[in-house]
């Protein structure tokens, strides 16, 4: 499963957290408001109960009870309240003008002073219903009644249903109103996070030497250790500049001197020339090591900040050079350098490169030389792409992989010391790029073919 991003964590957490706070607020208030109703209509029936007990009273047990009440909702043919009187042996001896429209079947259980209120089905209809059991002296004799208010529930459960939609709408609007306050406040909030994902990104480009200041203390305390990092970083870069060119001045004039020696020595008479010749290898072997070693200690990504350097000045500016220096061949040369490429890197580092290539390809080719250098790729990857064509002798298959390595030369007939495409590897490398040789197709020599990833550390 893909990482979520921070924002939408937040978001997918708190959406469901509000989403299950208002999921239970809607349900608390639907619940309030049967219960509430269902308590009001309680009342409502005890309280029509007990006129029909007033009316019994007034009448003194003659068993007659008027066909209308006070209350009017017994009187009405579509009224949802229904009124019954039974007497203790369960025989229906009134029922109210509004009960002819039901199909009554209510069978009473007598007992003294019982009260009951339930919701339940009555014949075919549903009812809320208040049953009230009661013993009344009258005529000097007691009588048993049971009363009964029902309230038919289809008025009830449209009021609740009409309820709960207002509910559920109100909950819905809220619900919205608060993923848009969330978003804002997300947005507010992770505001210093972008900021710093911006001044990386023109670290990065070379566009800003370090981070800047202005940071909440929790995001502070990760960007202050960082500019002190990046700090020490640049001074040990340039030390480490300084000390490499201070060891290879120390280091190669004492091997000339020692070169030059031997070299002199050999012309004397009962010179050990054949001493003499290996201290001179040797030396030379010291020699080729420690530059080798020099270019790698200062190549590659040097540092946490990157420059956006343009390649098609760099290639002029060396074709031009190597134009002179191999002037005597009248090389033909052809580049191809794309619009808006550019090098992710330190400016040393494609030097290195297209030089060490660039040298190779007029130094080994018969007339001609093709550059070609694009960016590829989509914009969230591009990457950069060197192609580097002469029509030289080439390199053999088998060789195409040995080059590459230190102290290995294709044409031992040309002076050179063999860590040139050595160097390239490793900066390439450096830089998680590609380096393959293979064969020109139009050119027949040699291809030195570089993709560099842009944009990633």
């Amino acid at each position: 499963m893909r990482n979520l991003s921070l924002k939408a964590r937040v978001m997918l957490a708190t959406t469901s957290l509000t989403v299950a706070f208002l999921f239970f607020i809607g349900f608390a208030l639907i619940a309030a408001y049967k219960a509430s109703a269902e308590q009001s209509i309680e009342r409502q029936l005890a309280q029509d109960v007990d006129e029909l007990i007033a009316l019994i009273e007034d009448t003194r047990g003659t068993g007659w009870l008027p066909n209308e009440l006070i209350d009017p909702n017994y009187n009405q043919p579509r009224s949802p309240f229904v009124g019954l009187v039974y007497d203790e042996h369960g025989k229906l001896i009134w029922r109210s003008l509004s009960s002819y429209r039901f199909d009554i079947d209510f069978t009473p259980l007598f007992s003294n002073l019982k009260r009951e209120f339930t919701h339940r089905f009555i014949g075919q209809n549903r009812f809320f219903s208040y049953e009230l059991s009661v013993l009344l002296p009258l005529d000097d004799s007691i009588h048993g009644y049971t009363l009964v208010a029902l309230y038919d529930d289809d008025e009830y459960i449209k009021e609740t249903r009409d309820y709960t939609t207002l509910v559920v709408l109100w909950l819905t609007g809220g619900l919205l109103l608060m993923l848009l306050l969330i978003t804002w406040s997300l947005r507010w909030s992770l505001a210093p996070l972008r900021t710093l994902a911006r001044e990386l990104s023109q670290m990065r480009s070379g566009d800003r030497g370090q981070l800047s200041s202005q940071y909440p203390d929790e995001i502070a305390r990760i960007t202050t250790p960082l500019n002190g990092l990046l700090m020490r970083e640049r001074e040990s870069r340039e030390r480490l500049k300084h000390t490499m060119g201070d060891l290879a001045h120390s280091l190669k004039t004492p091997l000339a001197a020692i070169q030059t020696s031997c070299q002199s020595l050999e012309s004397l008479p009962d010179a050990p020339t054949e001493t003499l010749s290996n201290i001179v290898e040797q030396a030379q072997r010291m020699n080729q090591t420690i530059s080798y070693q020099l270019k790698r200690a200062v190549v590659g990504r040097q540092g946490l900040t990157q420059n956006r350097i343009e390649p098609g000045p760099v290639v002029e500016k060396l074709v031009r050079a190597l134009s002179k220096v191999y002037q005597s061949k009248e090389v033909e040369y052809r580049l191809n350098i794309g619009e808006d490429c550019w090098f992710d890197g330190e400016e040393g580092d494609l030097m290195e490169i297209l030089g060490n290539l660039l040298e190779n390809a007029f130094r080994l080719c018969i007339l001609q030389v093709e550059v070609d250098v694009q960016l590829i790729g989509d914009k969230k990857k591009p990457s950069l792409l060197i192609q580097v064509d002469d029509d030289g002798p080439g390199v053999p298959e088998e060789q195409r992989e040995a080059i590459l390595q230190r102290g290995v030369r294709a044409d031992s007939r040309n002076p050179g010391q063999g860590i040139g495409l050595a160097v390239v590897a490793d900066i390439v490398s450096s830089y998680h790029g590609q380096l393959t040789v293979g064969r020109a197709e139009q050119l027949g020599g040699a291809r030195f073919l570089i993709s560099l990833p842009l944009g990633t550390y």
